[in-house]
């Protein structure tokens, strides 16, 4: 390399991903009159954002009894007390400003005309206990146009594509056995035009995604999910938290390859009847439509693990029932239809007109979708490192994570259609507060400690080795599936960590040419190595957590009680450079209230079991006056009281 491949550029904000998350916190930043870069190794909004069913939690959209408290109440015991109380709080209090700034972006929802407002699912998502999830006609791309109408329209905005972030740059002070850490900017590599950029910031926001093409091909999610996010920040001395709770879709395609890991359906596609079955048939799983997703994904892998399992390695939702009822069949047909269209045409396109009629079972298997876990912020999206005490921790000045880079939200489990809500809240207060720290920093003068940091990236071009970073690449997608996917024992775990030493070693091996335009064995490379750092995050808090809990699941383990006392995982470099785990308890619920929200779930299934056990000609005629007033059929407004608990004034009572 010589100087000509390095180039010099400043801004005040600096932030690393172009999707939902990443767009929101350049209009954070933007609007304050601040110059802003953007640096994304895809497409601009090239994201998961664009990819995902449009489906997004809006406080009070479909029941005006949702207050803040219920709403981050409900995340907060869905994810098994495990997120962080101020956090839960900010996403509850902000949902309904961050889904109207989105409207005022360009994003337009199906609007309920009797109300005059946004329509939420018939159906309520599995584990909400309001209907309050917002659909799209357009899915995911709605989203997607949104994001990049929001960053091009900032004149102050720069952006950068086809670029890898390599390093957050920083400087370190020590004081009194622990360490200041502040940000500096960062080292990119620009594929497209062959440099190498140094970027001067007082501020940098991580909104570089997840880490679910650790198991590809078994994931529904973008390829450029390869743990950058989480890999960044625990370099740049930042804790991770939780980072065993990964979220599997429980209803993904397992067949024909082209569409496997695709969405097939949530559990709120089951409907009414819909049960899951094992091979032989029998129920491994009934009300599925009120069940959460971790609930679901245990209940197949499981079966699979007993040898229960489908021919690829899933079970059978069944929804048969639904569709061959003398009365309502012709309404489930129409709210299947409807409610994923995306989804729904997976699984027609897929598994075939059978299928697609619902009158065979679907074959479906978990698939990799989102890291609940993260790097550890507070609700201002402030990214922290511990002290000597855990409880302790300092500020990293100048570095923001939000999105799914960030932890401490959802915890054990992320109820359906909350991701776009957290990208939309936290992208944008990752952007105020970057933009408060620039406003309050003091810029440096010189690249020194660039230079110093981008050596150790120099010498990684023209290496000489025999190994490919792409085939390793694929062995590590393997192994992560195998031994820290849906379904996890101590020895599986031990298996990945000696695995993970060892291709840590590999890297020392691996050939990359002495070129600088797009080389695609550099990015390979800087991808393999922070997969490895992430799965070894991920592994390393799985051991520490030796029982089963949400996203979690541990065969050799029991279930951890609901009357335990809830921690989170707690991952950081030692001063060995070695992976440090530790537990961060959490401030657990009331046993009232604790005691309310199970008693109230309890009645939820009951309903459901009693509308099972009716004789067909009742319970038809019940569910086709549900389906009836869900779908907007009858003008009728029924009052609150639905069979299922959830969908507020939308569904008929017994």
């Amino acid at each position: 390399m010589n100087s000509n491949e390095i180039e010099y550029l400043e801004c005040d904000v600096l932030v690393i991903g172009s999707g939902g998350t990443g767009s929101q916190a350049v209009q954070g930043a933007a609007e304050e009159g601040l110059k802003v870069i953007v640096i994304s190794k895809d497409p601009m909004s090239s994201s998961d954002t664009k990819i995902c069913e449009g489906v997004i939690t809006v406080r009070e959209s479909g029941d005006t009894t949702d207050t803040k408290e219920i709403l981050s109440e409900n995340i907060k015991l869905a994810g098994a007390d495990l997120p962080d109380n101020k956090i839960t709080a900010a996403f509850a209090n902000d949902s309904k400003s961050a889904y109207d700034r989105l409207r005022n972006n360009g994003l337009r929802p199906s609007i309920n005309k009797e109300k005059n407002t946004p329509k939420t699912l018939a159906i309520a998502m599995g584990g909400h206990n309001k209907s309050r999830s917002v659909g799209h006609k357009n899915s995911g791309i709605a989203f997607g146009h949104t994001n990049w109408d929001t960053i091009i329209k900032y004149k102050n905005v720069n952006y950068y594509e086809d670029c890898w972030f390599l390093e957050v740059v920083k400087k370190e002070f020590q004081k009194n056995n622990n360490k200041d850490i502040e940000v500096l900017g960062g080292l990119i590599y620009d594929a497209a035009r062959g440099k190498i950029l140094f970027i001067k910031a007082p501020s940098v926001i991580i909104a570089s995604g997840g880490l679910s093409s650790l198991y590809f091909p078994k994931t529904d999610t973008m390829r450029g999910n390869t743990g950058d996010s989480y890999a960044l920040g625990i370099q740049a001395g930042a804790d991770l938290i939780d980072m065993e709770q990964i979220q599997f879709l429980p209803f993904c395609l397992a067949s024909p390859p082209s569409y496997e890991g695709l969405l097939a359906g949530e559990p709120s596609t089951a409907s009414f009847l819909g049960v899951l079955r094992d091979k032989n048939k029998k129920i491994i799983l009934d009300s599925v439509y009120l069940r959460t997703r971790a609930e679901c994904s245990e209940a197949i892998m499981r079966a699979v693990e007993d040898g229960r399992g489908s021919p690829n390695g899933g079970a059978f939702l069944d929804m048969t029932k639904n569709m061959s009822a003398p009365k309502s069949g012709k309404y489930f047909m129409k709210y299947l239809k409807s409610a994923l269209p995306s989804a729904y045409n997976n699984a027609r396109q897929a598994l075939g007109k059978e299928a697609g009629k619902a009158e065979i079972p679907w074959e479906v298997r978990p698939s990799a979708h989102y890291s609940m876990g993260g790097i550890r912020v507070d609700e201002y999206t402030r990214v922290i490192h511990s002290t000597e005490n855990l409880y302790e921790p300092k500020i990293i000045k100048g570095l923001f994570a939000a999105g799914q880079a960030m932890g401490g939200l959802f915890g054990a489990n992320r109820l359906g259609s909350t991701s776009l809500t957290e990208l939309a809240v936290f992208g944008y207060r990752a952007g105020k507060s970057a933009a408060k720290n620039a406003n309050q920093s003091t810029k440096h003068n010189n690249y020194d400690i660039f230079h110093e940091n981008y050596m150790k990236f120099k010498n990684i071009f023209n290496k000489k080795g025999k190994l490919k970073a792409y085939k390793l690449k694929l062995d590590l997608q393997k192994k992560c599936w195998d031994n820290i996917g849906p379904a996890r024992t101590e020895k599986k775990l031990k298996i990945m960590l000696s695995f993970l030493n060892k291709i840590e070693k590999d890297l020392k091996s691996i050939n990359v040419p002495n070129e600088m335009i797009w080389n695609q064995q550099f990015i390979d490379f800087i991808e393999l190595k922070n997969m490895i750092i992430t799965a070894k995050a991920v592994t390393t808090a799985s051991l520490k957590r030796d029982k089963s809990v949400g996203g979690h699941v541990r065969l050799d383990k029991k279930t951890s009680s609901l009357f335990s006392k809830p921690y989170s995982t707690l991952i950081k470099i030692n001063k060995n450079n070695s992976f440090g785990a530790y537990k961060l308890f959490r401030k657990k619920t009331s046993l009232k209230r604790i005691i309310n929200y199970k008693i109230s779930e309890k009645f939820r299934f009951m309903k459901a079991k009693i509308l099972r056990s009716l004789p067909e000609s009742i319970s038809d005629s019940i569910i086709e006056n549900k389906y009836k007033n869900i779908l907007g059929t009858n003008k009728t407004i029924i009052k609150p009281g639905s069979i299922d608990g959830a969908s507020g004034d939308k569904v008929n009572q017994i």
